[in-house]
């Protein structure tokens, strides 16, 4: 991180994103708002085999549990800038950043509230590929299920999993089905677990 062009972005991406709730993650071209139960995430993603950045927006769900921040819905972006001198750069670095603020608001519109989420990734597992629909997908939309009281929804798609990567993240969950108060309680401990890992502060009331 100490080469310039490394430098520039994260001066672009501190000016546009840190009025918004965002820090950057260590020294990563990683930058996370906080919302509670989920992440609002802005990576500028750098190349191999070049000094350039390009740009994705997503969110993070928290309370699925992946280990690992994965961008569970991303906003596509084409933009990609090569570094060739310094002035050159710093106004496509300012240009990306500005984007990514945009790309970032339009992400907590649409998920303004867990309601808004959970519609989101049960429509999204209800109409997706057959691939999807017993993994990942619908792994978040048993969760997002359960969380808001739709109890046969949830057990519908916890119990069709069959991708070994969610079907064991499941297993904690599917006892706990249809008590609303347990499956909440477990669903905050999964939160919490992904706070631990990314040293993200506790929250001071649940996150269900």
């Amino acid at each position: 991180m100490g080469d310039v062009h490394s430098r520039i972005i994260a001066a672009a991406a501190k000016k546009e994103l840190a009025p918004m709730g965002f820090r950057q993650q260590g020294r990563s071209r990683l930058w996370l708002a906080d919302r509670g139960s989920w992440l609002n995430v802005v990576e500028f993603t750098p190349s191999r085999w070049s000094k350039s950045v390009s740009l994705t927006n997503a969110a993070h769900w928290l309370w699925a549990g992946a280990g690992f921040t994965s961008f569970n819905e991303v906003v596509p972006s084409r933009l990609h800038a090569e570094f060739e001198n310094e002035d050159q750069f710093k106004k496509s670095a300012s240009e990306i950043a500005q984007a990514a603020h945009v790309n970032a608001s339009l992400i907590d519109e649409r998920f303004e509230s867990f309601d808004a989420v959970a519609d989101f990734v049960i429509e999204r597992a209800q109409t997706s590929p057959d691939r999807m629909g017993p993994s990942w997908w619908g792994y978040e939309a048993g969760i997002a299920a359960g969380l808001i009281g739709r109890s046969e929804e949830a057990g519908r798609f916890l119990h069709g999993l069959t991708d070994d990567r969610v079907a064991s993240r499941a297993a904690r969950l599917l006892p706990l089905i249809g008590r609303l108060d347990a499956f909440r309680s477990a669903v905050n401990e999964i939160v919490e677990e992904g706070r631990v890992r990314l040293k993200l502060a506790g929250l001071q009331q649940p996150a269900f």
